[in-house]
């Protein structure tokens, strides 16, 4: 496997950051990958209300995560 420049540096700059700073860049980035899926969520979805929105995402969580079927939202 080849990497690129960009993702080299990249790798090289998570080196020199800290176990906390690379937990604190996972946790944004998680949280970033939840704000997107709520907001493809909202896009194809406009009149769905706080609790349906959460019912899909969990849904999504775990088809993801858990590697389960049944995906409907």
């Amino acid at each position: 496997m080849y990497l690129t420049h960009s993702e080299i540096q990249q790798l090289d700059m998570l080196k020199k950051k800290s176990p906390s700073e690379r937990f604190l860049l996972m946790s944004q980035l998680i949280n970033d990958q939840f704000e997107v899926m709520k907001a493809g969520l909202k896009y194809k979805n406009p009149n769905i209300d706080e609790k349906e929105l959460k019912q899909c995402l969990k849904i999504r969580m775990e088809k993801i995560y858990l590697l389960k079927d049944g995906l409907k939202c």
